[in-house]
């Protein structure tokens, strides 16, 4: 009795096997989309750590590429590049007073005068 009992399970597990090897792999086609999803994933990381860089660059060093005009004596100053900046991005008047730490008035004033 014994036996059969483990001749039973040794052709169970001969049959559970070879049905294993043949099955189809049901996870295989999602790790190939997490897969995918990775690599698009960091793909999109870089392009944005690169634009960002660009912005970064161009909000540091804005007026590089132009002379400073005589008219305004010089070169501007960080504080003035930076409400010239704001402004042509279209920025109201009292963001940029807060990013800049000044009244409205005084980045009024200083937008009149980098603008002649």
């Amino acid at each position: 009795m014994v036996e059969y009992t483990i001749v039973a399970l040794a052709a169970l597990s001969m049959v559970l096997l070879i049905i294993s090897v043949f099955a189809k792999d049901e996870l295989k086609p999602l790790e190939e989309q997490i897969d995918q999803l990775t690599v698009s994933l960091a793909q999109e990381t870089y392009q944005i750590k690169k634009r960002l860089q660009v912005i970064e660059e161009e909000l540091l060093i804005p007026e590089r590429r132009r002379p400073a005009s005589p008219r305004r004596g010089g070169a501007l100053s960080p504080t003035d590049r930076r409400i010239l900046l704001l402004h042509k991005q279209g920025f109201p008047l009292e963001d940029i007073a807060a990013q800049t730490g000044l009244t409205v008035s005084e980045v009024e004033r200083a937008v009149r005068r980098l603008q002649r």
